[in-house]
């Protein structure tokens, strides 16, 4: 059957439709153009430096003045080395050549009065005069409780070590110097010290008024407490009138990796830091309660 003229003209428009569509009907074929390619641009990301750690000074000033405190005990060896009978205020000394121990029954000596010492130590190569004024020892291991003599509660526990020490006493003057490689010094229930190359030249014991002073000078000594390390001087004479309070004298405290020292300013009042890690001035006083606490934490 033909097809009628409508059919024949809508199939021509289709066919032509679909070869514009493909492209049909050109002498040749058009090449279609490629896109550039972009490259986004490296970022590197900022190096970030973490920042120096910064140590406390309240904290590190504690410890180095309760270090200062405990060090302050080896007096009491030294004195006491040797010695046998009453210790001047109350308790006892003996001490047994057979077996080179110094016994030490809750002895408070005239010399020292704010602390009770009880416990042993072994006394090397001992040389004293007969009214003991005159007293060379090497102490080793010693096992001593150093209690307040007002409450009689534990301060702390020298607990190992050694000691290289001279006491001359003339009239009311005592004269201590001693060198130690490592003292090691337990306190509260969680804090031990180890204390390394100590030595002074100069601690002298003063009776004036008939109470004893005590002025610590040329002492220099490197504690641990197994996290951080101090490296403690007494640059100015540290003088102490009554118990544990100081009324003049200058520690400088230089915790290991740190890039600035502490200088400590005792006085009667209390004690001034400045510089150190955190580069401020702080002042404190003995009983002000931030102070209390550090110390506290210091020989938990």
């Amino acid at each position: 059957m033909r097809a009628s003229p409508l059919t024949l003209n809508a199939v021509a428009l289709s066919l032509a439709v679909a070869l514009t569509a493909c492209g049909g009907g050109s002498g040749g074929q058009t090449s279609g153009t490629t896109p550039p390619v972009t490259t986004p641009p490296v970022t590197t990301p900022p190096v970030t430096t973490p920042p120096a750690t910064t140590g406390n000074d309240l904290a590190s000033f504690a410890t180095a003045w309760a270090t200062f405190q405990m060090l302050e005990s080896v007096q009491a060896l030294q004195l006491t080395a040797g010695g046998t009978g009453n210790c001047g205020v109350s308790g006892s000394l003996s001490y047994s050549a057979a077996t080179a121990t110094q016994t030490l029954a809750r002895c408070r000596p005239t010399e020292l009065p704010y602390q009770l010492f009880n416990g042993t130590s072994t006394v090397a190569q001992l040389t004293a005069n007969p009214d003991h004024t005159m007293v060379v020892a090497q102490l080793k291991a010693p096992a001593i409780d150093v209690l307040e003599a007002a409450s009689g509660d534990l301060e702390f526990q020298l607990v190992g070590g050694d000691i290289n020490g001279t006491l001359q006493a003339n009239g009311d003057v005592d004269s201590y110097f001693y060198t130690s490689n490592q003292l090691l010094f337990r306190a509260g229930s969680s804090t031990s010290y180890t204390i390394s190359n100590a030595g002074s030249t100069s601690t002298v014991i003063t009776f004036v008024a008939g109470k004893p002073e005590r002025s610590t000078n040329n002492l220099v000594y490197t504690v641990s407490n197994g996290k951080d390390s101090w490296q403690v001087s007494v640059v100015s004479p540290v003088h102490e009138a009554g118990d544990n309070r100081p009324d003049r004298g200058q520690l400088m405290i230089t915790r290991l990796g740190a890039t600035q020292a502490l200088q400590a300013s005792l006085g009667s009042a209390g004690v001034t830091l400045s510089g150190g890690e955190q580069g401020q001035t702080q002042t404190y006083g003995w009983t002000d309660a931030t102070l209390r606490a550090a110390i506290s934490a210091a020989t938990k």
